[in-house]
């Protein structure tokens, strides 16, 4: 029995792999890697829960013109007319490709990113020690990469890839900066999910308005299991959420705060592509009721 249960597990990855790749129907892939990570099938037909309204929105709302607002150059632009450039990180420097960056003189301690997808970081805290060659190899692949077929996410499938450089900011000298993410529906921040790193381990907790701490019925073992301290300017950092989340149905708004002031991190229509059902039951359906869906016309 565990044997049959080990081959259908590997059949199962297999075949989201196979579907990712090369289906032309984005409908398929999405269901399959919904069933896959949630052992239940997605609702397209009449989604209720956040996830399946997430999934919906993917592809049936936000688009391939929707890409301004996730590239990470041109978001800029955006968040600079809604709220102002005092908000944006510095820029070092934005390449076409590898072979145009001068790593020899570049700050100690930076940022680079593919500006065309979620999770192509590198961030260097010591440029006299880091091996410049292992970096340009992990440049040159997120610059080869199409992040859309990673989860069928059309925002991201007509954007031309750079490579982005951004000043490093941190807030704490060991664990580095912690991050924001306001769940923003129709132009309302309702939770958030506070990131850090503890010796190298990502952590997360979601709280709610009033900083209480939504506590886990699953207890994942990334989860903060403490108390995380409000930011002095959390007030500030809601109305900068709303003012940014005002045009969409959902978006999830990431913030910094870096010694009093407010960094932009960036925008994301779909949290986790969509594919994993959040961890805190009630918050599924919770968030689910707070999207309304727009009618196909």
């Amino acid at each position: 029995m565990k044997l049959k249960q080990f081959l259908s597990r590997k059949y199962n990855q297999f075949k989201v792999i196979l579907l990712s790749k090369y289906s032309k129907d984005d409908i398929p892939v999405i269901r399959a890697k919904y069933f896959y990570k949630n052992q239940t099938a997605l609702n397209l037909d009449n989604p209720k829960e956040f996830m399946e309204k997430i999934q919906w929105l993917k592809l049936f709302h936000y688009k391939e013109e929707y890409s301004k607002f996730v590239d990470k150059i041109d978001v800029r632009s955006y968040v600079e007319r809604k709220i102002g450039k005092q908000y944006l990180n510095e820029i070092i420097g934005i390449y076409d490709s590898v072979d145009e960056i001068d790593f020899q003189n570049l700050p100690n301690q930076y940022v680079a990113k593919g500006t065309h997808g979620s999770g192509y970081n590198i961030i260097v805290k010591d440029n006299s020690v880091v091996e410049i060659d292992n970096i340009k190899r992990k440049l040159k692949s997120y610059l080869k990469g199409n992040y859309y077929y990673r989860n069928r996410e059309l925002v991201y499938k007509n954007i031309n890839p750079r490579i982005l450089i951004e000043k490093y900011i941190s807030d704490t000298e060991d664990s580095g900066i912690i991050d924001y993410k306001f769940y923003c529906f129709h132009g309302q921040p309702k939770y958030i999910l506070v990131k850090r790193n503890e010796n190298g381990i990502e952590k997360k907790a979601f709280y709610d308005l009033q900083w209480n701490r939504v506590f886990c019925n699953k207890n994942p073992s990334n989860f903060i299991d403490f108390q995380i301290q409000k930011p002095v300017n959390f007030d500030k950092m809601l109305e900068l959420a709303a003012v940014l989340s005002k045009e969409f149905i959902f978006i999830r708004v990431d913030l910094y705060s870096v010694v009093n002031s407010i960094i932009f991190g960036e925008l994301t229509f779909f949290p986790g592509g969509g594919n994993r059902r959040l961890p805190i039951d009630y918050l599924n359906q919770e968030m689910g009721d707070l999207i309304n869906l727009p009618i196909l016309e």
